[in-house]
């Protein structure tokens, strides 16, 4: 995964070094720490008006990913930008799976159960009514603890994205302009 040469093979950069690249890329982009950062940094409040890059450009964890990646040859900065679009297709292809079997199917079931026997439904409920709540917060946290990781691997693509623009490099493959 790299940029190829006149000989016409491609540079690869040292598989280790890229994995511990990827690893400490990921590290100030933690999904916990998204709701909390929505109200601080300066690209949460970048979110009003027409510019959204700004206040994105600004955050702490934009700052550190750029003095992280600052010496990073171009094969393996194109081979770490390839793991964070993998990254991006896995987290969005799970995050579909998820909201189709945490949230649709339940729904679903609970809509065919309630026209069925909807009296017995309701007075199940009634009568387990934490069980029925924590399982409804449950599959409510699991969904959204999926959304908030998905979200955080797309702020890794777009901080990768502000750093190849400021070298002035271009995107290495089709895969990484895709858009789905």
């Amino acid at each position: 995964m790299g940029h190829v040469e006149s000989g016409g093979a491609a540079e690869r950069p040292h598989r280790e070094r890229l994995w511990e690249l990827w690893r400490a890329l990921k590290k100030p982009f933690g999904v916990w720490s998204l709701i909390p950062s929505g109200f601080v940094t300066p690209g949460a409040w970048g979110y009003v008006g027409v510019d959204f890059l700004t206040g994105f450009r600004a955050n702490r964890s934009t700052q550190d990913s750029f003095d992280l990646l600052a010496d990073v040859d171009g094969p393996t900065f194109d081979a770490l930008s390839a793991l964070a679009n993998l990254n991006v297709r896995r987290q969005e292809q799970m995050l579909k799976a998820v909201v189709i079997a945490y949230l649709t199917v339940p729904i679903s079931v609970l809509a065919i159960v309630a026209e069925v026997a909807g009296d017995s439904l309701v007075s199940f409920a009634r009568d387990n009514l934490q069980h029925v709540v924590a399982i409804g917060a449950g599959l409510t946290l699991g969904a959204l603890a999926y959304y908030l990781s998905t979200w955080r691997a797309h702020q890794i693509v777009g901080v990768l994205d502000l750093i190849r623009i400021e070298r002035g490099q271009a995107p290495y493959t089709a895969l990484e302009l895709r858009d789905e």
